[in-house]
């Protein structure tokens, strides 16, 4: 059970980043103190490196909940408290990659392993955010799985994708795990793709699950927890099957 070596260069990252987090009015103060401690495990158990894909992801969430933000309250798709994350949206999205630094730290699997579940998952939450927030203000109509068949739906309704939405989703999911390759913290571009493709497809499996009655039963945060179990998930089968070469 040892620190990374560069677990204090990603404290101070971490630190800086909830004092961003609580300047910019992106989550509340528990939230943002929620997001440090995930940070901290991060860097105890991948180092620095760690940092790149979640800052990504947290302020990518966060620029992307702004933009366009009337536009999407005149749509009914706008997040609640201006989008201010608090403790039950970080623990929702970012309890898997906080067990990943964890266990990282804890040398309790191989570091490779931990760190494709750690950015497959962050991939899936920034690929679903990113289709809540940009899909509407991309424009084109939103469907999903209603009653066992796909129905147009409004903009801002759980389970609703629109083409828009799926580009965004793809694009914000190649932009986690391009960034984790680019610090090495995944080291081959083949498990970079593998972490995009799992968050991709974890967010479209969460949107076809709100449209069911068991979507229902789970509500907002626990899908977001299946979301990050399945982006974890799906990139593991697919290492396992050797979709990451040699």
């Amino acid at each position: 059970m040892t620190l990374h070596p560069g677990a204090v260069w990603g404290a101070l990252l971490a630190l800086a980043g909830a004092a961003l987090i609580l300047l910019t009015r992106q989550g509340t103060p528990a939230g943002a103190l929620a997001g440090l401690v995930v940070a901290l495990f991060a860097a105890a158990g991948f180092g620095a490196a760690a940092l790149l894909p979640l800052a990504i992801f947290v302020l990518g969430a966060g620029l992307l909940t702004r933009v366009g933000r009337g536009r999407k309250e005149g749509l009914g798709a706008a997040q609640a408290n201006r989008g201010r994350r608090g403790i039950p949206h970080v623990a929702a999205k970012l309890s898997v990659p906080a067990l990943a630094g964890a266990l990282a730290f804890l040398h309790a699997a191989p570091g490779s392993i931990l760190a494709l579940v750690y950015v497959a998952s962050l991939a899936g939450a920034f690929a679903d955010t990113a289709a809540t927030e940009a899909g509407p203000l991309l424009g084109g109509r939103a469907f999903g799985l209603r009653g066992g068949g796909l129905a147009a739906l409004p903009h801002g309704v759980p389970g609703g994708m629109s083409v828009g939405g799926f580009l965004a989703a793809a694009l914000a999911a190649f932009a986690v795990a391009a960034g984790a390759h680019a610090v090495r913290l995944l080291d081959s571009a083949p498990t970079a793709w593998i972490a995009a493709g799992a968050g991709f497809l974890a967010s479209v499996l969460e949107s076809l699950l709100a449209g069911t009655a068991w979507g229902t039963r789970m509500g907002h945060f626990g899908r977001n927890v299946f979301l990050s179990l399945a982006s974890a998930v799906l990139a593991l089968s697919a290492q396992a099957l050797g979709w990451a070469g040699s």
